[in-house]
């Protein structure tokens, strides 16, 4: 068998095999000078990062607003979920969604996007908002030079265009202080809105429907809800180069004992989150996305 023959039968098998992280990177590699886009690391949205810090470093520049609750008589709150679950979960969720006419917005590592397409374009088909959570759901994000906190911002803007449809407005990630410097870094990358939850979820934080309840007797008309997906990268790790800076999606917490043998813990990701949304909903609250939320500005 020829070599050309040969590669059209591992791009053949990757394609009916649905390898859409492996097909990716497949034909990055193999296509380059066909047209194709080559997507590494180091020249991925290189000409939309180029046009953000000029955008940045102008006079006009146009600064993210942050998005806080508005306050009503409606019974709505807004739900969205920081970090990309995995296919399975994400399965469940929009199910949950669906089955109580509801929307949300799942906030998405860029990373993360591009090796989940089929997970990008379930959340895409079934009507549901995507926003940025940085390239690596990086966590106090402020701290993070302009340069590459604006880098992180456009190739997630990129990745989540790709994936997902159309470049998202809004912006979150975890542990961030959304100081007038970042917010102007947001405006350059294209994003309008910076999103401060007033209720957060964190994942295991529920351990019971009761829990649940408990919990939604706080909730308040308008409020914006966030579900912890992902745990936040680990920042000294990640500063020492000691990661492979990729962050892992719904990733199973293990116990050692010993050392001899490993005993992986139940996670129970999708039963807090059906807790949650049928504690919402036996409270009479309507869920939403983003886009349904009046910004401080009125807009």
């Amino acid at each position: 068998m020829g070599i050309k023959t040969t590669l059209l039968c591992v791009a053949a098998v990757l394609v009916l095999g649905g390898g859409g992280y492996g097909l990716h990177h497949y034909l990055a590699s193999e296509a380059k000078g066909s047209g194709y886009r080559d997507f590494s690391e180091s020249t991925f949205a290189a000409e939309d990062i180029e046009k953000a810090m000029a955008e940045y470093q102008g006079d006009n520049v146009k600064a993210a607003t942050v998005l806080k609750p508005v306050r009503t008589d409606d019974k709505v709150v807004y739900l969205y979920f920081c970090g990309l679950p995995d296919r399975p979960l994400t399965e469940k969720i929009v199910d949950l969604l669906e089955k109580e006419k509801g929307t949300a917005a799942f906030f998405v590592e860029g990373q993360n996007a591009m090796d989940e397409e089929e997970t990008m374009k379930l959340i895409h088909k079934k009507g549901h908002q995507l926003g940025n959570y940085t390239w690596l759901g990086r966590p106090e994000f402020e701290k993070v030079k302009e340069d590459n906190a604006i880098a992180s911002m456009v190739k997630t803007q990129k990745a989540l265009s790709l994936m997902g449809g159309d470049a998202p407005l809004y912006f979150k990630a975890p542990q961030t202080k959304y100081t007038d410097d970042l917010l102007k870094e947001m405006g350059a990358a294209g994003l309008r809105y910076a999103v401060e939850s007033s209720v957060t979820v964190k994942r295991g934080q529920l351990k019971s429907a009761s829990d649940a309840e408990e919990l939604v007797k706080t909730v308040k008309n308008g409020d914006l809800i966030a579900f912890e997906i992902n745990r936040p990268l680990n920042i000294k790790v990640y500063e020492k180069g000691k990661s492979d800076e990729k962050p892992a999606i719904d990733k199973k917490p293990t116990v050692k004992d010993d050392h001899k043998t490993e005993a992986v813990t139940k996670d129970t990701t999708a039963e807090q989150i059906q807790w949650l949304i049928e504690a919402l909903d036996e409270a009479g609250f309507t869920l939403r996305d983003l886009k349904y939320v009046k910004s401080v500005t009125g807009d």
